[in-house]
């Protein structure tokens, strides 16, 4: 007992000077005097320019912190003169004791401000290569788990220049938060809003969030379980559910339903010019719901739920998977004007040409029954067309299909 009483004494003498340690450098050492030092270390590892401008704080107790000001790390040779991330202030904390045990639970990590400039050039060669050193893990090194008590990002932008495709993708005013991560344990209350910038998009960009409340993802990534989120990319809106197993051959499944939103507002603030129809009014009003579910390249949608403008349609979509792939649909609807649908008789534009390669490589077949379809004077009910697309293109069959779902 005495021995035991006197070893719990040594190491708790000794836990007190680690803290009597941290505390003198805390309140005696100026961090900003190790500023050169550190931007050397960081220099002769990446072989890229690095400046710490702003000041460095450190913090105590129960969080050993540390805060920095404005900051910046370069790019290699060849990318410009443009760092490859810079930021404004950031902040990075960890809990004292279990630092001292050999375990790593980091604070709220906090970025304000940053710029994150990726470029890949057409030769392949990426700016962000290279980063992690050239020198192999080693097998046998000790395995340290780091817990994170969250992430927040704030005010920042992301930019992506491919100069192989060209393409060039920009998020401006990018916001990010999680709660804690940690390995093998799901993420929670996910957060992620910005407004997108590319080629043709609308100059002010398309604003976009997603909220993700909870996300099951198991530490060798095999399946994945959300059971709620929720999208916004512009006027569209949807929340649904997702899960399945990952891998090579991937089976995934869920649900998914969307707002009342307008598609030709969502087109043109893309980029794409709306489909012409003589109502100008027509395809402006569209909401979708229904199950689906992709498994190692086959798709199905059933049952599904479509609102087009004033109609309603019901029905299911599945598409086989391999090079000889078959497309098969059942659709229902209510009353529908064709005459609103029909591009407008303009002499002066040059004709539609039906892409009828495409169209044959694509392979389908179905119904589509309307109680309802009126054309100028041509007023029309129980109206049923079956369509089929192969190598012979497209047309009308007698041959019915497989019957509807029950309208809902």
């Amino acid at each position: 007992m005495r021995l035991i009483k006197w070893v719990s004494l040594g190491l708790g003498a000794l836990v007190a000077l680690v803290v009597l340690g941290v505390l003198v450098i805390v309140w005696l050492v100026d961090p900003n005097s190790f500023k050169s030092q550190i931007e050397s270390a960081v220099r002769d590892r990446t072989g890229r320019e690095f400046a710490l401008v702003g000041d460095i704080e450190l913090g105590f107790f129960p969080w050993l912190s540390l805060s920095t000001g404005e900051g910046r790390f370069g790019n290699p040779p060849g990318f410009g003169a443009e760092p490859l991330a810079s930021w404004k202030s950031a902040k990075l904390g960890v809990k004292l004791m279990p630092l001292l045990r050999g375990e790593v639970i980091a604070d709220r990590i906090f970025l304000s401000g940053a710029d994150l400039r990726l470029v890949r050039h057409a030769d392949g060669g990426a700016n962000w290569l290279g980063l992690g050193g050239d020198e192999p893990a080693d097998p046998g090194a000790k395995t340290t788990q780091i817990n994170v008590d969250g992430l927040a990002i704030e005010n920042s932008r992301l930019l992506f220049i491919d100069e192989a495709v060209p393409r060039r993708i920009e998020i401006t005013g990018l916001n990010l938060t999680t709660d804690g991560i940690s390995p093998g344990e799901p993420f929670t209350d996910t957060e992620i809003a910005g407004l997108l910038h590319m080629d043709g998009f609308a100059a002010e960009g398309v604003p976009f969030r997603l909220e993700v409340p909870e996300v099951k993802l198991p530490a060798d990534f095999s399946t994945v379980d959300v059971p709620e989120f929720s999208v916004a990319f512009g006027g569209f809106e949807a929340d649904g559910k997702v899960g399945g197993a990952l891998g090579e051959k991937p089976a995934l499944a869920g649900r998914v339903e969307t707002n009342r939103f307008d598609p030709r507002a969502l087109l043109e603030s893309v980029g794409i010019a709306p489909p012409r129809t003589t109502d100008s009014q027509a395809l402006g009003k569209v909401q979708f719901g229904g199950n689906w579910a992709f498994n190692d390249g086959a798709v199905r949608i059933d049952p599904f739920s479509l609102d087009l403008d004033e109609t309603h349609f019901v029905g299911s979509f599945s598409r086989t998977a391999g090079t000889d792939a078959l497309g098969e649909f059942l659709l229902a609807g209510t009353s529908i004007d064709i005459a609103r649908y029909i591009p407008p008789t303009d002499p002066a534009s040059e004709p539609f040409i039906l892409p009828t390669a495409t169209l044959k490589a694509l392979r389908f077949r179905g119904e589509i029954r309307l109680e309802r379809a009126t054309l100028d004077d041509i007023d029309m009910k129980g109206v049923t067309l079956r369509l089929l697309l192969d190598e012979q293109g497209l047309r009308s069959v007698t041959r019915p299909v497989t019957p509807l779902p029950e309208r809902k």
